[in-house]
């Protein structure tokens, strides 16, 4: 039995009670992957397609996710066009000398929150922080959908599968693997829900190098054993980082702003990838006959069916 099929009998067919929003969580305790790149176009795609979002940055030190929104509330106090926020919050670090009592804290702020949007919102995007802690262990637990961005590193891959010169060492779970293989058992025991991991190769170049080509076949080896979906992110481009000082992204109508009216070459291809991004994730997407809690449930029947899939072919 491959690793990842420890837990391939929670897929079931007995559908849990689904609550309104979506959860996606962005995380990888690996730093420099992307997550809040990824969060804060995730949030503004969504926003764009008309969907209630709700945003909650985990990230206490850094709060990227947050920072940006600051930025684009700001922005929208003097642009010219309609400016799409979602309800954010971002937690606070605790501020005592107790962890104890930090982490309570901590806690009882992110629940407060969960309880705020799980029902009022369609899709929830939690971004995370580049660390392992309750808290973070407890929102991977939530997810309904995990996107977890990877550059193409070896290094990157080490969190997820053991890479050692050693061929007996290698290829052993890794602690990041783990922690979701555990959350994935977690969600399953509380209300039978189903989380569909996503590894998004991020950070992309604009080339491919033989490097690049040797992880893309390592994730997609991984694929199966671990239970995941491999998929394209987004690539290095100068366009995603730019515009965050003004709070915008390239899905934002900036060439309102150009004399010629008209896109950069770097703003479409940035829009085609997130459009991309998007769709690989396979998100429950309501249409005009499919409302979103009938997306959700059929969103549920189609990601239980994937997985039950891979475990039976594994187990073969």
């Amino acid at each position: 039995m491959a690793p990842g099929n420890s837990f391939s009998g929670q897929f079931g067919r007995d559908e849990p009670e689904l609550r309104s929003a979506h959860v996606i969580v962005v995380g990888n305790e690996k730093g420099g992957t992307g997550k809040s790149t990824v969060s804060i176009h995730l949030t503004v795609a969504l926003l764009k397609a008309g969907y209630r979002v709700a945003s909650i940055d985990l990230d206490t030190r850094q709060k990227t996710l947050t920072r940006f929104l600051e930025n684009r509330h700001s922005f929208a106090d003097g642009a010219q066009w309609p400016v799409e926020m979602p309800f954010h919050h971002a937690l606070e670090r605790g501020a005592s000398a107790s962890i104890q009592d930090n982490e309570t804290h901590e806690f009882a702020a992110f629940a407060e929150a969960i309880s705020q949007v799980e029902h009022a919102y369609e899709f929830v995007v939690i971004d995370t922080p580049a660390s392992d802690s309750y808290l973070m262990r407890l929102a991977h637990s939530l997810a309904d959908t995990l996107v977890s961005p990877v550059n193409e590193s070896y290094i990157d891959v080490d969190v997820f599968s053991r890479v050692h010169h050693d061929r007996s060492q290698r290829g052993a779970i890794a602690h990041y693997a783990d922690l979701v293989l555990e959350a994935r058992r977690r969600r399953r025991l509380v209300d039978g829900g189903i989380i569909d991991w996503v590894l998004l190769r991020n950070r992309l170049a604009s080339l491919k190098s033989n490097n690049a080509k040797q992880i893309e076949r390592s994730i997609s080896r991984l694929a199966s054993e671990l239970q995941f979906r491999p998929a394209e992110g987004l690539h290095d481009r100068v366009i995603f980082r730019e515009l965050f000082p003004i709070g915008l992204t390239a899905l934002d109508p900036i060439e309102e702003g150009l004399k010629n009216q008209t896109l950069s070459t770097s703003q479409k291809s940035a829009r085609r990838e997130i459009a991309e991004l998007v769709t690989s994730l396979q998100l429950p997407l309501r249409g005009s006959d499919v409302p979103h809690l009938q997306a959700r449930h059929l969103w549920f029947e189609r990601v239980s069916n994937y997985y039950r899939d891979i475990a039976s072919h594994d187990d073969d």
